[in-house]
């Protein structure tokens, strides 16, 4: 079978030269860890892309809450205003404090300030929850990203020692007997990299979004119970 030739083969023909060619020739380990590191490379694709567009969905919703949150001067005013900005991390972190405090208002006739400790952890605890929700698969990416460079590197180190082992048999080691095994070799060490530069660099991206995320998250949190305050303040006057 073709999976299964080996680095035998490769010393035994005329090596091709082009990257093609050296996998197919490849040692049966080599194309193993190519097999895993090519999964690799789907798997984080498809992490990185389903992240960049949660964030930037965040990102962008974020700006119309907000907006909502500086010009409402009602609550039922807000509310509209959220409502047409979309589902997003805000706008369920308000859907949350709003739930809360209207609980609240059914039970008392006049919110006391002490009672908005309740709204403020409601909030905590659903950022806290949407934080982890934005993060998940990041792990897996941050996995990815280490593991791979030393995955390539076993199917390097796999694949030389098969080629020395062939030189042993064939008695010969010039350098047209040792360059085609090393260089199948070699490929399973750029595969590695391949896959864990864009790993490690949107690993770090996405941490560094998912720190400013959680920033606007207190912002959020601050401003909306300023904005409670407020109108609490204003009934009593």
């Amino acid at each position: 079978m073709l999976f299964l030739t080996t680095t035998a083969y490769a010393a035994t023909n005329q090596f091709r030269g082009n990257v093609g060619a050296m996998i197919v020739d490849a040692d049966p380990i080599v194309k193993l860890v190519l097999l895993v590191l090519f999964l690799f490379s789907i798997i984080s694709w498809a992490i990185i892309i389903q992240k960049w567009l949660q964030i930037s969905r965040a990102r962008k919703k974020a700006t119309d809450v907000f907006d909502a949150l500086d010009t409402a001067d009602t609550m039922s005013e807000m509310l509209g205003k959220v409502k047409l900005s979309g589902d997003s991390v805000f706008s369920r972190l308000f859907y949350e404090g709003k739930d809360e405090l209207t609980r609240i208002s059914s039970k008392v006739k006049s919110v006391p300030m002490s009672m908005l400790n309740n709204v403020e952890g409601r909030i905590v605890n659903s950022s806290s929850q949407e934080v982890m929700h934005l993060s998940k698969g990041l792990g897996f990416l941050a996995s990815i990203s280490n593991a791979s460079p030393f995955i390539g590197l076993f199917g390097t180190v796999w694949g030389i020692m098969d080629s020395f082992r062939e030189i042993g048999i064939m008695g010969s080691a010039n350098l047209a007997t040792v360059a085609p095994g090393i260089s199948e070799a070699l490929i399973a060490t750029a595969a590695g990299l391949f896959v864990a530069i864009p790993a490690v660099l949107f690993y770090n991206y996405f941490t560094n979004q998912m720190n400013q995320l959680t920033s606007r998250m207190d912002q959020f949190r601050i401003e909306f119970m300023n904005w409670i305050r407020r109108g609490l303040l204003h009934a009593d006057t």
